[in-house]
């Protein structure tokens, strides 16, 4: 792997040379003269803080508190001048003469604009720029939409998020997905949390709730929907969900809230944050939640001879106690301290939370008991320079598999109930150190092209105490180093082109080199309105949970082995009827079309149709052989075993097992259009809508073996529809309207339809005049239309019980009260 990363560096190494070579003659050459000027908006003002773009140069310039600018060393000849501001329409003054050893004037005045309609992204490019710039489809959440969010989790915010999946499962808890292929393990989406990987190292899920950032912290969220790999790495492989916490010295002063409501909902956040003098800030901030959740309970057995779910002190009836816990708890905070710089930060960060609840798996369900997780940051950010270093840590604590739980309790009845969890507990410890640095510029001597590069280094090691990874087996923890070089050229073309390409190298300790490239072409015919065409290839790497797992007798006869080598499956008189290859990473080829622009000054339009081709596709963990019954390949008895040994798959003391685990499927194939609109009805009132359709098209033949592989698991339609009201006499609110046409789900043991569901959301607000307290009322779900079984009849009413997931509970109305103060 060492002489890969020193190829890959002296690579990188050569084509910036390369680039500097370019530069440097025509620095030298050039003539050079000056552009300034003022920028206003109608009335006259002057606008500070405005970006000033000579396009094609890589020279740019803000405006200062007067509205006045200057660019100097311009090279003689004619440009187009560009003017960019949050709130205001983008200016664009053509045929901009500048002459040697003169200054040109330009001044132009600012067409204001809503500021939903002209946000500003940073991960589609990995840097700040217009949305209507971003060569993805992307959704930015800023701090007035979370603030305006019901009880304390940011997960709400994501409803109505243009093509992505939103599936609740409980009052807070909430799983998300985009495009396609979701499963009840599903980690196709990477989750970054103020730039560090989000993920739980021993699985490669998404943090979700177990975040350590409270719901008054966060300055905003940002959701890349398709494949993201060319600038985030193999996680990346169906979007990105970025969140970012709000800076001391942007956010001081002290702040709180408190919400409480049905089925006992309590969540009590607070943040403080200042600056300590000129050059420091700090901030800390901590949240308490809890709620009884919805409650279902599962049947492991067969309806002949059910094992019904139990946990710790449940038994085995279907009437009675189960002893599963469904109160929902969770702690969470963090605290930075901040060294402030002319144009730059150096920050020192850390934060924690710790959780309870119930977790869905595609074997069954977990219980969370005082499941934790840490992180320890310290990042510098400058313009044109980012580092980052950091480590995280996850540990299950008392955690442990309802599922296992439950068949152990039955098949042992002489043991206790807490040494029955101890043979169904999940002990984990896993750690990522990782490190990023990041770098930007300019290129005049390629029409002023900006040009971005990193390097990210990541390193896993995980525990699971000896019992149910291969460190059971090695007796050392599993550690898998990666490595990923990046970078993104933005090439400025002639009638209002840009010319996008970006790549990325990753190297992995299991797998060869993974090559994802990227490539966009964006034409901006008038200002603020953007068509583009692009091509993403991202890799989805398999995660130590799929390359390591390895726990015999998992519940009895039943155990999860990994693949890494392969499996050969016969039937018992030793014909070989299947064969298994060892893993390999996924692979996703997506083409787009998008449009994205604000029509006239109150309508934003957003609209992408894509293609995406899947290779290699990673499998659900399943079953592959059964020496008691049918199985994949067969319906007679059959044994799995090793391909690089030829042994059998049994247990530690040559016991038969019936073996389950991942593997690549073939190819699928599937089209869809996602498009989301505001309208901006007065300075009052905003209209949000959005609307998406995916239909798999490839054959089942090309899927592979298994029924998980022609598995869309996603609706075939979604829309929503909402508006937003604010400043009515202190008083605000909104409703949203959502609807997910019904779809077949197959996960695992998660088998079966998800029928159609709609529901009403609505909040109320009411600002107190000069006391900075927030009265909320919201109600969620308080009208819907579903069915509280799969399969069942569609029914509509308040308080109406639906299903937005197989074995999960149904989901009934919410209400919540709220206080808030400081925000």
């Amino acid at each position: 792997m060492a002489i890969r990363i020193r190829l890959l560096t002296r690579g990188l190494g050569v084509f910036f040379t390369l680039l500097l070579l370019m530069v440097a003659p025509a620095a030298v050459a050039a003539q050079t003269g000056t552009v300034s000027g003022t920028v206003q908006d109608e009335g006259g003002s002057a606008v500070s803080g405005a970006q000033v773009i000579l396009q094609g140069t890589g020279l740019q310039a803000l405006t200062g508190s007067a509205g006045t600018f200057q660019i100097t060393g311009v090279p003689a000849g004619s440009y187009q001048l560009r003017v960019v501001q949050l709130g205001f329409r983008e200016a664009r003054e053509e045929g901009v003469q500048v002459r040697a050893g003169e200054t040109t004037r330009v001044d132009v005045t600012l067409e204001s604009l809503p500021i939903a309609l002209t946000g500003v992204v940073v991960s589609a490019g990995r840097r700040a720029q217009r949305q209507t710039e971003a060569p993805a489809t992307i959704t930015r959440i800023d701090t007035s939409d979370l603030g305006n969010l019901p009880g304390g989790n940011f997960s709400s915010a994501l409803k109505q998020v243009k093509g992505l999946d939103f599936i609740q499962v409980g009052v807070s808890g909430a799983a998300v997905n985009a495009r396609g292929f979701n499963s009840s393990f599903n980690n196709r989406m990477l989750m970054i949390e103020d730039n560090r990987i989000a993920v739980l190292p021993e699985s490669g899920l998404p943090l979700g709730q177990f975040t350590p950032i409270p719901l008054i912290d966060l300055a905003g969220v940002e959701v890349l929907v398709g494949p993201g790999a060319a600038l985030y790495g193999p996680d990346a492989s169906s979007g990105v969900i970025s969140l970012e916490s709000k800076d001391p010295r942007d956010f001081t002063g002290a702040s709180a809230m408190i919400t409480g409501g049905s089925r006992s909902y309590l969540n009590i956040q607070a943040r403080q944050a200042d600056m300590l003098g000129d050059d420091w800030g700090y901030k800390v901030t901590g949240e308490f939640h809890r709620v009884d959740d919805f409650e279902n309970r599962l049947n492991y057995g067969t309806p002949e001879a059910p094992i019904w779910e139990m946990g710790t002190g449940g038994r085995p009836g279907l009437d009675d106690e189960s002893g599963v816990s469904w109160e929902n708890r969770a702690m969470r905070g963090q605290a930075a301290l901040v060294r402030y710089f002319d144009e730059s930060r150096l920050e020192f960060g850390a934060g924690a939370s710790m959780n309870d609840g119930v977790g869905q798996t595609n074997v069954g369900r977990n219980q969370f008991d005082g499941w934790t997780y840490n992180y320890q940051q310290i990042r510098f950010t400058s313009p044109n320079w980012f580092a980052n270093v950091y480590r995280a840590q996850s540990q299950a604590g008392d955690s442990y598999a309802l599922n296992r739980y439950s068949t152990n309790r039955v098949a042992n009845p002489d043991l206790t109930d807490d040494q029955v969890r101890l043979i169904s507990d999940w002990p984990s410890d896993g750690r990522m150190l990782a490190a990023e640095i990041q770098n930007n510029f300019s290129v005049p001597a390629l029409f002023g092209s900006q040009v971005t590069w990193g390097v990210q280094a990541r390193r896993d090691a995980v525990s699971s105490d000896r019992q149910w990874l291969t460190d059971r087996l090695t007796g050392e923890d599993v550690t898998i180093n990666q490595v990923g070089i990046y970078g993104q050229v933005e090439t400025p073309l002639p009638s209002n082109l840009r010319l996008v390409l970006a790549a990325r190298v990753d190297e992995h300790d299991n797998y060869e080199t993974q090559f994802s490239p990227k490539a966009g072409l964006i034409w901006s015919p008038q200002p603020d309105q953007a068509l583009r065409f692009t091509f993403n290839r991202a890799f989805k790497s398999p995660t130590i949970l799929q390359t390591n797992f390895w726990i015999p007798n998992f519940v009895p006869f039943v155990g999860v082995f990994h693949n890494t080598e392969g499996f050969i499956v016969r039937n018992l008189d030793g014909t070989e009827v299947g064969r298994l290859d060892p893993l390999v990473p996924e692979s996703n080829n997506t083409w787009e079309l998008g449009y994205r622009g604000v029509l006239g000054s109150r309508f934003l339009v957003d609209v992408a149709g894509y293609v995406s081709d899947y290779t290699d596709f990673l499998s659900p963990l399943t079953t592959f052989a059964n020496p008691f019954g049918a199985s994949l390949f067969s319906a007679d008895p059959t044994v799995a075993f090793w391909a690089s040994t030829g042994d059998a798959v049994v247990d530690e003391d040559g016991g038969p097992q019936i073996p389950l685990t991942y593997w690549n499927l073939g190819e699928a194939s599937v089209r869809g259009m996602d498009f989301g609109a505001t309208f901006i009805a007065s300075p009052r009132v905003d209209i949000r809508g959005t609307f998406s359709h995916i239909k798999l098209t490839s054959d089942e033949a090309e899927a592979g073996p298994a029924l998980e592989a022609t598995a869309l698991n996603s609706p075939g339609t979604k829309w929503t529809l909402g508006v937003d009201g604010r400043d009515f006499g202190g008083f605000g609110g909104g409703a949203t309207v959502r609807y997910v046409n019904g779809y077949q789900f197959t996960s695992g043991i998660n088998r079966g339809n998800i029928p159609t569901h709609a529901g009403l959301d609505l909040s109320l607000r009411y600002r107190l005049a000069d006391s900075g307290l927030e009265l909320t009322a919201t109600a969620q779900n308080l009208f819907a239309c579903g069915s509280d079984t799969p399969g069942g009849d569609t029914s509509c009413g308040f308080n109406q019980d639906h299903i937005q997931m197989v074995n999960m509970p149904a989901i009934g109305s919410i209400f919540l009260l709220g206080l808030r103060w400081g925000l």
